[in-house]
């Protein structure tokens, strides 16, 4: 209790200086050489766990000293070329906007956690397609301590929510008021504020806030996702009015974008907390919406929502912990997966670049997806007594040395072959339009976080008076199995927070949008950087292939190709290509040469975004 008083303590003390602090860098053009952070007050995350949680064994600790002394564990490669070094924070984001909104906050005095809040909330107001607080998301919190977890604010069904039900928004399309759930964001950001935030909650909003209100220019990206989804987001009378410009157009790069009706909203959560969002005025106005447009979510709901801390899930690969997020998360187990196969073939020692090492990840790809969906879904409404069983059985090195059929290190193995720890049914396809984001700060606190609204601006509607709009997540449910809908159920979803811990210490932060495909761009990137010995930039900007169990097909970008050489070996193993011009991924990631005490940043070229630490 003495150490939340001391949290308290400081953030009545720095909040006059803090906002001050805040408003004067925001004014500022933010740089990326001098660097600043603070040491983040301790605070044990106890009793936040559900007693159903499904967790995986700790990794093995650190080798002993022996009388022949042990060989010091293997370091990521510092550096890189296109990577941004700085020795006091760093943040890498998809949105330039909201990097230096996280940048401002760590020059403020505040940790990484504080960094990550500022970080989220200017996503809802800048990245209308996926950043938006009627979402939710997952996040890995890694303490200076030693301590990690996993904070969990993924969505949850209305009460009133039927299979019957979701399967007519389905077939209508999966958008509008009854393809959304109860959001988590606010929830979730809350949470990671209250347990490990240094600064006052006011400070942490005060980027979103200034950028709502006194707008901000629109960015091309989000420019040009807006112009390809505009002839059916104007559908929305709200979208319509908040987007549209001259010509029926919408609002196009460089030009200036105001949300009143989102800054009110951001205010009443500076104000309330939690409370500014999932009662009162908020809540009236969300559940008054839900009602007119046909959806679910009541104020009853929303005041029922709660985010969970969980333990995430932990593995040992090359000389490095890689912790990654739980279930819910089905995405969490896939990268474990994956990397435990890896680890079986020994691809590690294959050559750097080679069409081998990219055969092994593919196979392994496949097996880890096919066993995924047998435990990725709500923990606190899977039975224990048998999905304990199938998770631990999933972190047991016995199983992949004896998994049948085998890796064959010159054959494809057809999926169809695969035997999956349950019979496979129906899987809905995730949307790849997320967005993820890295934080580190000088005193080795770290965060990964990946956010979403499901689909591309969610559910399609702007509720009215509150500025958000809503994800569409109500179509992650699955037919059947452990994903089937309930009501206050938690939807799976392959978000994939992830961090290398080496001797206690955070040393890279990972992850991606992607929808299906981000376990198997979260593997490949800690595969560049642990068996490739790439630096972060070269590690995020590598080609990147998928494979996902089923369809049987291996997907690859056709902006970024394997060499010909290396596709053709792998198709004469059997494997099938199906080129897509989408990208796989939009990895933002750091690496923390922690003996030198500097952190390499990078935001991945796919979509664009901007790493960065404070001047």
């Amino acid at each position: 209790m003495a150490q939340v008083e001391m949290n308290a303590g400081r953030r009545r003390g720095q909040s006059r200086r803090t906002r001050l602090l805040v408003g004067l860098l925001l004014a500022t053009t933010l740089g990326c050489e001098a660097r600043g952070g603070t040491q983040l007050p301790h605070e044990h995350a106890d009793g936040a766990a559900s007693a159903t949680e499904v967790t995986a064994p700790r990794a093995p600790a650190e080798p002993t000293a022996s009388a022949a002394p042990a060989a010091p564990p293997r370091r990521l490669a510092a550096g890189g070329k296109a990577a941004v070094a700085g020795e006091h924070g760093m943040v890498a984001s998809e949105d330039a906007e909201a990097t230096r909104a996280g940048v401002a906050i760590l020059a403020a005095g505040g940790n990484a956690i504080d960094a990550a809040i500022a970080v989220a909330y200017a996503l809802a107001v800048t990245h209308h397609s996926a950043g938006g607080l009627g979402g939710g998301g997952f996040m890995i919190v890694h303490l200076a301590s030693g301590e990690t977890v996993a904070i969990d604010y993924r969505e949850i069904a209305p009460a009133k929510a039927t299979v019957k039900l979701n399967e007519k928004q389905l077939a209508a399309g999966a958008h509008g008021y009854l393809s959304a759930p109860v959001p988590g964001v606010v929830a979730g950001l809350e949470l990671a504020r209250e347990r490990f935030g240094s600064l006052d909650r006011e400070a942490l909003l005060a980027p979103a806030i200034r950028l709502a209100k006194e707008g901000f220019a629109y960015g091309p990206r989000q420019s040009l996702v807006l112009n390809w989804y505009w002839e059916r987001l104007k559908r929305d009378r709200g979208l319509r009015s908040l987007f549209r410009r001259k010509g029926d157009k919408p609002i196009q790069a460089g030009q200036r974008l105001v949300q009143p009706d989102l800054a009110a909203t951001l205010e009443a959560i500076a104000a309330e907390g939690k409370a500014g969002f999932y009662a009162g005025a908020v809540a009236k106005k969300l559940a008054k919406a839900h009602a007119k447009g046909g959806g679910l979510v009541t104020e009853e709901d929303l005041a029922a929502y709660e985010a969970k801390i969980r333990e995430p899930l932990r593995l040992r690969y090359g000389d490095f912990d890689v912790v990654t997020m739980p279930p819910p998360s089905m995405g969490g187990i896939a990268v474990a997966g994956i990397l435990q196969s890896l680890a079986a073939a020994k691809a590690a020692e294959a050559e750097p670049g080679s069409a081998l090492g990219q055969h092994l990840f593919l196979e392994a790809a496949r097996r880890a997806y096919a066993d995924r969906r047998s435990v990725g879904a709500d923990p606190d409404r899977m039975d224990p007594a048998v999905v304990g069983p199938r998770l631990a059985k999933l972190f047991d090195p016995a199983y992949y040395a004896g998994r049948e059929p085998a890796i064959d290190p010159q054959h494809a193995t057809p999926s169809s072959a695969i035997v999956p720890l349950v019979e496979q049914g129906a899987e809905p396809s995730e949307s790849p339009d997320t967005t993820h984001f890295s934080v580190v700060d000088a005193q080795g606190n770290a965060v990964a976080c990946t956010t979403t609204l499901s689909a591309a601006f969610g559910a399609w509607v702007l509720v009215p008076g509150v500025g958000i709009l809503l994800s569409n997540a109500m179509g992650a449910f699955s037919p059947e199995g452990v994903n089937v809908l309930e009501p206050h159920k938690r939807m799976a979803s392959s978000m994939s927070p992830t961090l290398l811990v080496q001797q206690g210490k955070a040393v890279a932060v990972v992850g991606s949008p992607g929808g299906d495909t981000i376990p198997g761009t979260v593997a490949q990137v800690l595969r560049n950087l642990i068996d490739e010995k790439m630096t972060v930039d070269a590690a995020v900007e590598a080609p990147r292939i998928h494979h996902q169990f089923r369809p049987d097909e291996v997907r690859s970008e056709t902006k970024r190709p394997l060499p010909a050489p290396i596709r053709q070996a792998l198709e004469k193993r059997g494997h099938v290509f199906k080129p897509s011009p989408a990208v796989l991924g939009d990895v933002n990631a750091i690496v923390v040469d922690v003996e030198h005490g500097v952190a390499y940043g990078h935001a991945d070229e796919r979509k664009g975004g901007l790493a960065a630490g404070p001047p």
